[in-house]
C-alpha cells in the first residue's frame, strides 16, 4: 500500500499511524505525548497534520494509514497553530534558556551550575541535552513566549528511593501515567487535580514507595522533560558516548544502554531497541549498575597469604604462588566451583582447566539447584532423555492460563512479569501459589495461599480434577480431591473452578522458580506439575535467577558426556573429600583449615577472605565481553561497558594464564574469540545448526526434537539430587556476591527490609 507525505508516495504494511510512517521514513513531525508501546493518546496536538479531503486537522499520532491518502506535515497553517500550542505549553514551563539566541554559545560552561534545587531554565536542567522539549522546541523556530510565565508550585519531592519529581518542569503530556499503567501494570501515577492546578503525582499525595512503585524507571525513561530524574546521575555531567550491554544482574538477559564518559560508566537505561525487555528495565539495571561495578568491596589487585594476613602481589607473582600449592595435589586433588554468573566463556575455561589440568570430575554450582536442571532432571524420569526449553517472552503474554509456583515475579522476573500482565489485559486467568504466610506479592496478581509443603498435593488435587475431564490414564484416584480439600482449606467448588480454566482459557503456561523445584521435596513438586501440565496440555517454564544458568546447564552437560564425568554435584574439602577448593565465584561461608588450599576467583571480596590463601580479582560482566544464554535460551554477546577496573581480568584469561603457569602453555582460550570457537565445537547446543538460528538473526540454543509426553510416578524420583549447592543463588538481588538490597539503602527500603 502507499499514501503522499508532503509530495513523497510512501509505502507501508499494516496499520501503522501517520506518525510512525513519518518517522520511519525521516520525515519529522514534533509531538511530546506519543511514546513506543503506548496507546494513542492525542494530548500535546503538536503533530496535527492536513489530510487532503478530511475536515480540520488529524492528530498522525492517532490517525492510522490507509492507501491513498495525501498528508502534509509542513504548511504556514500548521506552523502557526504549533507555535501557538507550544506558547501556551512554554508559558508554565521554565523557558528562558528555551528560546534564547545564545543557548548554543553557553554549552562549555555548563558542567557544575546543574547542582541547583531550583530549575529556572535549560542550563540547571537534569534532563538539558536529552530533553525532547528542547528537540520540539528547535524544529519549530520558537524564539519568544508572548503569554506571562507562570511556575507550577511545589518543591522537588525527593522523598523517594532513586527518583526526583519536580513539577515544576512537567508539561502534563500524561506519557509516566500511561506507561505505568499501560506497560508496568502498577498505576502508581496519576493526573491529580484539574483546571490549571493539575499535578502529576499519587493517590492520597503518598510518597512513590507508598503507593506500590516498584522503580523501574519507566516513568524518568518517558518523561519528555527533567520532571522525573535518576537521582543518581542529575548531577552528573552529560555522558559523551552510549554502548549497549546484556544485563548481567538477573537471568532475563535484558539490554541495557551504558552511557558514558571518560571511561567511566555514567548512567545505565533499557536499550528501546532490546529484543528481550523492549525498552524496559528493573530496579536493579535501572539504578544499581553502576553501583555495582564501582562499590567499595570491590577486588582490584591480587592477593596471596604471608603468615596471617593477606598482601597485595603482582598477577605473576600470584599465579606462581596458586600453581606451585596446586602442582602437588594430583588428580581430583582440588574441588571447583563456579557460579552461573559467569560467561559462557569463563565457564567453558574453568571446565576444560578442571578436566584437563586438575583431573577433577567437574565445577560445582555453576548449573546445580537450578530450575531449568531439575526440569530437565524430571525430563529424563519421564523417559524423555532432552526436554526441550527454549522460549519467547511473547508466549506468556499470549498465554490463556498462567499459574506462577511460589515466585515473586516483580522482584525476581520483572520482565516476565510485564508478559504476564500484558496476558492479564488480554483476558488470561492468572494465579500465583505461594505458601500461606509468605509475604504477598509485589506484583497485582490474585494468589492462592497453600499451607506450608503442601504445593504438592495441591497440584495433584488440580490434576485429579483434571482427569474427570480427561480421556487418558489415570495415576491418582479421586480420593486425593476429599483429602485435598480438608488439608488445603480451599473449598473443592474453588478447586473445581481453578482446574477448568487449565482447560478452557487456552494455552497455558506454569511459571515456576529455584525455590519451587530445589531439594527432595522440590522435586515432588515439580513431578505433581509435570504431571499436571501433561494433562492441560501446559507449558513448563523455569525462571532461574542467574544470568546464565541455560548456558552453564548445556557446558556442564557437554563436559559430563566428553569426559565420563559425574553431574554436577556439592563437592566437599577436606578428610573425605578434595585437599583444594578453587572456588570461581560465590561460595557458602567456609571454616577455617577445611581445606589445605583455598583459591578465590571473584569480584567482590566477602568473609570467605580471612580462609584464602590467594586471591585472583575478577572482572564483572561490565567490564569483560563474554556469552550470556537467558532464560529463553537465547544466545547473547555482551561486549564490556567499560576497561576493568583496576587489575582486575575477565575469567577466562585468569585460568589459561594459571593453566599455562601449571605446565600447560597449549592449554588453549588464548583469547574470547578462541574459547567461543573452541565453546561452539565442544558444546552441541552452542553449535551453528538450523535449530539455533532464526530468520530474524537471534541465535537460540540448539535443541533436539521433544520425546513423547509421559506421566512421572513419584518412585522414578529416586537416586534424583536437586540439593542446593554451596554456590547457589538464594536472593535475587545477589550479584557475585554482592547482594545489592544489602548494600544499597535505596533497594533495601524497595524491598520492605
Amino acid at each position: 500500500m502507499t499514501l503522499t507525505i508532503d509530495g513523497r508516495p510512501v509505502a507501508f504494511e499494516g496499520r501503522p499511524t501517520l506518525l510512525e510512517l513519518a518517522a520511519a521514513n525521516g520525515i519529522f513531525v514534533p509531538s511530546l505525548c506519543d511514546h513506543p508501546g503506548l496507546e494513542p493518546y492525542a494530548a500535546c496536538r503538536l503533530c496535527l497534520v492536513e489530510v487532503q479531503g478530511r475536515k480540520g486537522y488529524a492528530p498522525a499520532c492517532s490517525t492510522a494509514a490507509e492507501e491513498g491518502l495525501v498528508v502534509r506535515t509542513s504548511t504556514p497553517e500548521l506552523s502557526a497553530l504549533r507555535r501557538g500550542i507550544l506558547e501556551l505549553i512554554l508559558a508554565e514551563h521554565p523557558h528562558a534558556c528555551l528560546i534564547c539566541a545564545e543557548k548554543t554559545s553557553c554549552e562549555d560552561f555548563k558542567s557544575t551550575i546543574r547542582k541547583t534545587g531550583e530549575v529556572t531554565g535549560c542550563v540547571l536542567c537534569p534532563a538539558n541535552g536529552r530533553c525532547r522539549l528542547q528537540r520540539v522546541v528547535s524544529a519549530i523556530g520558537l524564539d519568544a513566549v508572548p503569554f506571562p510565565s507562570r511556575r507550577r508550585e511545589g518543591e522537588v519531592r525527593r522523598d523517594d528511593p532513586f527518583i526526583d519529581r519536580d513539577n515544576s518542569l512537567c508539561i502534563l503530556c500524561g506519557r509516566c501515567v500511561r506507561v505505568c499503567r499501560e506497560i508496568r501494570g502498577a498505576e502508581v501515577l496519576t493526573f491529580v487535580s484539574r483546571g490549571s492546578g493539575t499535578v502529576i503525582g499519587t493517590a492520597l499525595d503518598r510518597r512513590l514507595i507508598d503507593s506500590g512503585c516498584q522503580f523501574c524507571g519507566a516513568c524518568i525513561d518517558a518523561c519528555p522533560t527533567g520532571a522525573l530524574a535518576d537521582r543518581g546521575s542529575r548531577y552528573d555531567r552529560l555522558p559523551e558516548s552510549e554502548t549497549p550491554i546484556i544485563c548481567p544482574l538477573c537471568g532475563q538477559g535484558c539490554g541495557l544502554t551504558v552511557g558514558l564518559r571518560d571511561g567511566r560508566m555514567m548512567v545505565t537505561a533499557p536499550d528501546p531497541e532490546g529484543r528481550v525487555n523492549r525498552g524496559q528495565a528493573c530496579v536493579r539495571g535501572r539504578f544499581l549498575a553502576r553501583s555495582a561495578v564501582y562499590h567499595p568491596r570491590r577486588l582490584l589487585k591480587p592477593l596471596i597469604r604471608e603468615k596471617d594476613s593477606l598482601r597485595e602481589a603482582s598477577w605473576d607473582e600470584a599465579l606462581d604462588f596458586a600453581a606451585g600449592r596446586l602442582a602437588g595435589l594430583g588428580p581430583g586433588g582440588v574441588a571447583v566451583s563456579a557460579s552461573a554468573q559467569n560467561s559462557c566463556e569463563d565457564l567453558f575455561a574453568l571446565h576444560k582447566f578442571a578436566a584437563e589440568i586438575l583431573g577433577s570430575p567437574g565445577l560445582t554450582g555453576s548449573s546445580a539447584g537450578s530450575a531449568a536442571g531439575a526440569l530437565r532432571e524430571i525430563g529424563r524420569a519421564a523417559g524423555q532423555a532432552f526436554h526441550p526449553m527454549n522460549f519467547r517472552m511473547t508466549d506468556i503474554g499470549r498465554a490463556g492460563t498462567i499459574l506462577i509456583l511460589d515466585e515473586d515475579l516483580a522482584i525476581a522476573q520483572p520482565i516476565i512479569g510485564l508478559e504476564v500482565h500484558r496476558a492479564m489485559t488480554n483476558g488470561a486467568a492468572v494465579a500465583r501459589l505461594a505458601p500461606a504466610g509468605s509475604p504477598p506479592s509485589s506484583g497485582s496478581m490474585p494468589e492462592i495461599p497453600i499451607p506450608p509443603g503442601k504445593e504438592e498435593l495441591f497440584l495433584k488435587a488440580l490434576a485429579a480434577l483434571a482427569f474427570d475431564r480427561h480421556d487418558g490414564p489415570r495415576i491418582d484416584d479421586g480420593r486425593v480431591k476429599k483429602y485435598a480439600v480438608r488439608e488445603l482449606g480451599v473449598p473443592e467448588k474453588s478447586l473445581r473452578e481453578f482446574s477448568s480454566g487449565l482447560f478452557s482459557a487456552g494455552p497455558a503456561v506454569f511459571l515456576f522458580g529455584p525455590d519451587f523445584a530445589s531439594g527432595n521435596e522440590g522435586l515432588g513438586r515439580l513431578a505433581a506439575l509435570w504431571n499436571l501440565a501433561r494433562l492441560c496440555g501446559a507449558r513448563l517454564i523455569p525462571l532461574d535467577r542467574e544470568a546464565n544458568t541455560r548456558g552453564a546447564l548445556e557446558i556442564a552437560a557437554a563436559f559430563a558426556a566428553r569426559f565420563a564425568g559425574t553431574p554436577e554435584r556439592p563437592a566437599r574439602t577436606g578428610k573425605n573429600g578434595p585437599r583444594a577448593l578453587y572456588a570461581a565465584g560465590p561460595h557458602r561461608r567456609l571454616e577455617r583449615g577445611a581445606a589445605e588450599l583455598v583459591i578465590i576467583q571473584a569480584s567482590y571480596g566477602d568473609e570467605n577472605l580471612d580462609c584464602a590463601d590467594v586471591v585472583l580479582p575478577e572482572a564483572t560482566s561490565f567490564e569483560a565481553a563474554g556469552t550470556l544464554v537467558n532464560i529463553e535460551g537465547r544466545i547473547q554477546v555482551s561486549g564490556p561497558a567499560i576497561v576493568p577496573l583496576g587489575e582486575a581480568k575477565p575469567g577466562w584469561w585468569i585460568v589459561k594464564n594459571l593453566a599455562a603457569k601449571l605446565g600447560a602453555p597449549d592449554f588453549g582460550c588464548g583469547s574470547e574469540e578462541e574459547v567461543r570457537r573452541e565453546l561452539a565445537s565442544a558444546v552441541p547446543a552452542f553449535g551453528a545448526t538450523p535449530a539455533g538460528e532464526s530468520s530474524s538473526g537471534e541465535r537460540f540454543l540448539a535443541e533436539g526434537p521433544a520425546g513423547e509426553d509421559a506421566f512421572i510416578d513419584k518412585s522414578s524420583l529416586r537416586g534424583l539430587d536437586a540439593s542446593r549447592p554451596p554456590a547457589a543463588l538464594r536472593d535475587a538481588d545477589d550479584y557475585k556476591g554482592l547482594n545489592l538490597a544489602q548494600e544499597h539503602k535505596s533497594l533495601r527500603l524497595v524491598r520492605g527490609r
